[in-house]
């Protein structure tokens, strides 16, 4: 090997000598914990929202149309009657099309039918939860009314997300003062958080359980309380503290 290639063979080496030297007092010097904390809150539901459908079969549009809105109007003035506001009241869908019945797998025309579906809210559950009992027991009543998807919610969630979020911070904490102590060490300040999710709980058993609820429900004589459960909120955050 002649003397220039063994200059830049030694000047390489110590270059890499010197970048290793480098790098491991940037890590010694910046020694961290990574930890993860989840913070879940639940309360007490207080608001329901139900799909209420309707339809009704006549010889034209117009006279199907007719009944559908009858039956609208009984319902609103079931609503009026107990408080609910027109404002939580929304059409989901309105529908009109030809009906059919099917005879010795013939097609036979029936008639004209309309449909429409509402989505009513139902809130004040605490303070008065007999109120979505009693709204239940007399909609069912009518007649060519269905009412699904019943869900149960809370209407205001910031406070219950700070709340979350406050004991996915401490809970995260906790574990760095472990794994610091557990390596003779200090926790010292927070370099990063970063949050994961922040989500709604138990939607999953929530949908589940909401055909219980209505089975339930429309078992259940006027004003008879219906099982609410509880739902809430969770958290989820990374955090980086460094370690002295």
């Amino acid at each position: 090997m002649n003397m220039r290639k063994k200059l830049f063979v030694g000047a390489a080496f110590s270059m890499l000598i010197l970048m290793t030297s480098c790098d491991l007092n940037v890590r010694e010097g910046q020694d961290t914990v990574s930890v993860s904390g989840i913070g879940t809150v639940l309360a007490q539901p207080d608001m329901v929202v139900m799909d209420v459908s309707f339809s009704h079969t006549a010889k034209t549009t117009k006279q199907a149309k007719t009944e559908v809105e009858q039956t609208m109007q009984q319902i609103l003035d079931i609503l009026k009657d107990e408080n609910v506001d027109d404002k939580f009241v929304q059409t989901v869908s309105l529908n009109y099309n030809v009906a059919y019945e099917y005879h010795n797998g013939r097609r036979v025309f029936i008639g004209q039918r309309a449909q429409q579906t509402i989505a009513v809210t139902v809130n004040d559950m605490i303070n008065a939860p007999e109120r979505f009992s009693s709204i239940l027991d007399k909609i069912t009543a009518i007649d060519n009314v269905e009412v699904q998807g019943i869900r149960f919610d809370i209407e205001n969630k910031t406070e219950l997300f700070k709340q979350s979020r406050e004991l996915a911070y401490k809970k995260a904490y906790e574990k760095a003062l472990q794994y610091a102590e557990l390596s003779g060490r200090k926790v010292g300040k927070v370099l990063t958080i970063s949050e994961v999710t922040s989500r709604d709980v138990a939607q999953t058993r929530t949908l589940q359980n909401n055909r219980m609820f209505a089975e339930a429900a429309l078992a259940m004589d006027a004003g008879s309380p219906v099982p609410m459960g509880e739902q809430g909120v969770s958290s989820e955050i990374n955090i980086v503290f460094s370690l002295e």
